[in-house]
């Protein structure tokens, strides 16, 4: 009942993490038209994305069997280290907040790369500010510096780089997500955090305030200083 509950929030302040997933679907709706044809979309999930590719005629998506958010909808079981399709396979590529679960990012962007067809192109998101999740499967955090210097020695052509809002957006969605995690929820066995029956309600009220004020203020009061994480469009060389 609370899974049916959450998806409905999910696209309201009311979801304690509205902010991050926001602005990553915005990101993805603005330029999902790129992608086209055989797309690969890595750590799919339950496939969020899908209905914001017009262009893509086969998508097929790939996770871990441990993901926290289920198989279901996952076509072939296997990570990014290792990939289990043949060389310049897919015209194009899809891949969210999955890269700081990778032990080593260059061997995961190069083993990507190693799939794409030539000219293939690749959405990409990874966080730069981000509490502890999916533990104890998460390795690091990227600064616009390392994704510049990342993708080229990993055979990517970077096409944009772009930060999802500024730090009053950050600081919204930190504070957010830190007072569900640590005062509205507990945390069951798989990773996913469940309301507590009483404190959960009033701190998810709270939540959706803190991310509605942050919002105004990020739009009010711009700055590049520092950012909940970044999107970026790459082909392959």
């Amino acid at each position: 009942m609370w899974t049916a509950i959450k998806r409905k929030l999910q696209r309201t302040y009311l979801h304690p993490r509205h902010l991050a997933q926001r602005e990553i679907e915005r990101f993805v709706r603005r330029e999902g038209i790129r992608l086209t044809g055989r797309l690969l979309d890595i750590g799919c999930g339950k496939k969020p994305y899908i209905g914001l590719l017009p262009n893509v005629r086969q998508y097929i998506g790939v996770d871990v069997p441990s993901t926290m958010h289920g198989i279901q909808k996952v076509d072939v079981l296997a990570s990014v280290m290792a990939l289990p399709f043949p060389e310049d396979t897919f015209d194009s590529l899809l891949c969210t907040e999955i890269l700081e679960h990778t032990p080593s990012p260059v061997d995961g962007l190069t083993e990507m790369a190693r799939v794409a067809k030539p000219g293939a192109c690749l959405l990409l998101t990874v966080p730069l500010s981000e509490q502890l999740h999916e533990r104890p499967h998460d390795y690091c955090r990227f600064t616009s510096y390392w994704l510049m210097h990342l993708l080229p020695a990993t055979g990517w052509e970077l096409v944009s780089l772009v930060p999802r809002g500024g730090p009053w957006l950050e600081i919204g969605y930190r504070f957010s997500s830190f007072l569900y995690a640590s005062l509205g929820s507990t945390s069951k066995n798989d990773g996913n955090l469940v309301p507590r029956p009483i404190a959960g309600p009033f701190v998810i009220v709270t939540c959706a305030g803190i991310q509605a004020l942050s919002s105004l203020l990020d739009h009010l009061w711009p700055s590049d200083l520092s950012t909940i994480g970044y999107s970026v469009v790459a082909r392959k060389q």
